[in-house]
């Protein structure tokens, strides 16, 4: 096993099992290249309490080689500045929430991190196998989170080998399937706990299917890091992130099921919640006379019933009642209790 950190920092927010789940709002190219569309995102990300806001910087034509010409008009329009990075940027810090933002190239890299001074990285699905960039995303010396969409566990054990061994210092790894959408029959979040088993740092999962029942299971299953996509728009023609988006309409909703996911999720042992303690009187069964017991009366089985409120002897204690005297009449619907009842006849 590679050691890592269980938990760490970023930009002040404590990510790990400890702490709550690290909401990542994924604005990726949705904002179009359009930079008041991509304020709008980080409003968005805001307002529902998410705790990063992330987008995507690239040069297109370091991207996508010439060999692909269709797909480089295609990305172009999204494309934005190094300026406009920046903006974003200086948006989240005046709404306080973390910026985050995955470089697909060198050049972007340098920027965001000699320039931006980003506190963390995201390395994206599609650098699988390029070990040359995870390596130098690593040198930089701030912790990283890793999506590993089309990898296989040999690549993924390769993949935090390669952050170790050029320094990393903190890494998270995200469970993901790249497909847009994603079918959740193919999500297997089992994943998650394959990944545990080699990686002692936090372990996520980078969400891409239509709804948001799949990352809240991801959740419930322990997940300490969530992504999910946001968008304003939807019907873009040329994309595909906003087809497994969440939006105003249902991102808030999101973030606060996540939290009572993770509230409710636990990990002690079990116990009696204080609430339950409340319930019992009302909630439990006592032993009572199911018909009128005449005093001297021995009590059988058939004389008693289980019946709440549980104020009295629970009905676990029915053979303790068996085989013994009534001392006085005991009305039907009487709760029992032991001075109603006298020793068991001693046999000869």
């Amino acid at each position: 096993m590679v050691e890592f950190p269980a938990e760490f920092e970023i930009g002040g927010r404590q990510v790990g099992r400890r702490h709550p789940c690290l909401v990542i709002a994924e604005a990726g190219v949705n904002h179009f290249g359009d930079l008041d569309k991509a304020y709008a995102l980080v409003d968005l990300a805001v307002a529902a309490g998410a705790d990063v806001f992330k987008t995507q910087h690239f040069c297109t034509d370091r991207l996508i080689g010439p060999s692909s010409p269709e797909w480089r008009d295609r990305l172009r329009p999204k494309e934005v500045s190094n300026d406009a990075i920046a903006a974003m940027a200086a948006r989240c810090r005046e709404k306080g929430i973390l910026f985050l933002c995955t470089p697909h190239d060198d050049v972007a890299l340098n920027f965001l991190d000699q320039e931006l001074g980003v506190p963390a990285f995201k390395i994206g699905s599609g650098e699988v196998e390029n070990w040359p960039h995870l390596a130098d995303v690593a040198r930089r010396g701030k912790p990283v989170i890793l999506s590993t969409g089309m990898y296989e566990m040999p690549q993924i054990r390769r993949a935090i080998a390669v952050m170790a061994e050029n320094g990393c210092p903190a890494l998270a790894v995200l469970h993901c399937v790249t497909s847009y959408p994603a079918d959740p029959s193919i999500v297997n979040l089992s994943v998650m706990k394959q990944i545990e088993a080699l990686f002692p740092g936090p372990v996520g999962y980078s969400d891409h299917t239509t709804g948001t029942a799949v990352p809240l299971a991801a959740v419930a299953l322990g997940a300490t890091v969530i992504e999910k996509h946001i968008t304003i728009d939807r019907d873009v023609p040329n994309a595909q992130d906003w087809k497994v988006s969440c939006d105003p309409s249902n991102f808030g909703r999101f973030v606060a099921d996540i939290r009572e996911i993770e509230a409710a999720r636990g990990g002690y042992p079990k116990q009696l919640a204080p609430a339950e303690q409340v319930s019992m009187a009302w909630a439990r069964k006592s032993l009572t006379a199911a018909r009128t017991i005449a005093a001297g009366t021995i009590v059988t089985a058939e004389m008693l019933i289980a019946q709440r409120p549980g104020t009295g002897v629970p009905g676990a204690r029915l053979p303790e009642f068996l085989g013994r005297p009534a001392l006085r009449t005991i009305a039907a619907g009487e709760i029992m209790t032991e001075a109603m009842i006298g020793p068991a006849p001693v046999k000869p």
